[in-house]
Parts: C-alpha cells; structure tokens; sequence
C-alpha cells in the first residue's frame, strides 16, 4: 500500500496507544491519499518513525483502529 502523506496535518487525540515498532506516543492522525482509493484521501494516525495505521474516513475510527491490536 503506497501513499503520499499530505502536508495537512489534523489535530490527535491524546488517547493513542504507543507505536507498536518505536514506543513513541506523540502520534498524529493524517491525511493520506492512496493510490487504490480513486484518489480520495483517507485519514491514518502517523509516527514519525513511519508507521501508520490503517486508512479510515473519520478520526474517530483511525484512532480505533490504531488502537486495535492483535492478541497473541
């Protein structure tokens, strides 16, 4: 899945889990233009590491599904 992160910057909701890869909690939800979606942008929260999560249409749900981790 590639993407452009957008310059726009949408303001995050202090309730993120840390980044599963790097530990960093200050994260931010993100416009994002993906290739696969007709050109549309989606919502993801970011780290500055790289990691996204994956694309939603509000901010609410790109936080539950950062949020969402899988149980081992």
């Amino acid at each position: 899945m590639v993407n452009d992160v957008s310059n726009k910057k949408i303001e995050a909701k202090d309730y993120f889990l840390p980044c599963p890869f790097c530990g960093d909690s200050e994260l931010e939800i993100v416009e994002s233009l993906f290739e696969d979606s007709n050109d549309c942008y989606e919502l993801v929260v970011y780290c500055a590491c790289g990691a996204q999560g994956p694309a939603a249409k509000t901010e609410d749900e790109a936080t539950l599904k950062w949020n969402s981790r899988v149980k081992s």
